[in-house]
């Protein structure tokens, strides 16, 4: 696991943690109460089973969140200067078949927030159970399962990925085709990396 991926993980227990030991405390937040109800349970940071109170009696571990967050703008900085370093990933043409209008290519572009790719999500198997030419007991329509298993699939990463893969894919390929594989981490872990970086930093 990376030291980016390394951080990300640990400012995602910071910020989903609902108790934490004194330890964790003192080192990512900053006691603000005159005493705390204590109790033996795990820790929401280390993991570890020891004496635990509520996050809140420790400012909400904000210190430590704000303090990793810093550090992975810090690296980000870093990449997009390398980036800038070695020259455009695309060039004008290159940049103007990506932007071509979706409807030229046949599809339609729509902009959902992830509230509404959430909800499309849970309706897939309401869809399942109660259309005709794709539930149980009911002769399967070949063409409504194609259409059915396209859009499932396409909701699906939306959701996994919290419409990130889906809006920068583009630019993504066009940084690997030009410039290599980042070395040691899979397709998936990259993706992961920046979905879960986007997704800390634009958060709390």
């Amino acid at each position: 696991m990376t030291a980016k991926l390394e951080k990300l993980n640990l400012i995602n227990r910071l910020m989903n943690a609902n108790v934490v030991c004194s330890d964790c405390g003192r080192k990512y937040g900053k006691y603000s109460v005159g005493c705390s109800s204590v109790w033996e349970g795990e820790c929401g940071v280390c993991g570890e089973r020891k004496p635990i109170t509520e996050v809140r009696d420790y400012g909400y571990l904000t210190k430590g969140i704000n303090e990793l967050k810093g550090n992975i703008k810090e690296q980000s900085k870093v990449v997009a200067n390398y980036m800038a370093s070695v020259g455009p990933i695309m060039n004008d043409d290159e940049l103007e078949d990506c932007l071509t209008a979706s409807y030229e290519q046949g599809e339609i572009t729509l902009k959902l927030t992830q509230e509404e790719v959430a909800f499309l999500n849970e309706c897939l198997d309401v869809i399942v159970d109660n259309h005709e030419s794709l539930c149980p007991g009911h002769a399967a329509n070949p063409t409504d399962v194609a259409l059915f298993e396209s859009i499932e699939s396409k909701i699906t990463d939306l959701y996994t990925d919290y419409c990130v893969k889906f809006e920068l894919s583009a630019a993504m390929k066009a940084y690997s085709e030009k410039y290599g594989d980042f070395p040691g981490e899979s397709d998936n872990e990259r993706w992961e990396g920046f979905r879960d970086a986007f997704t800390m930093l634009n958060s709390k």
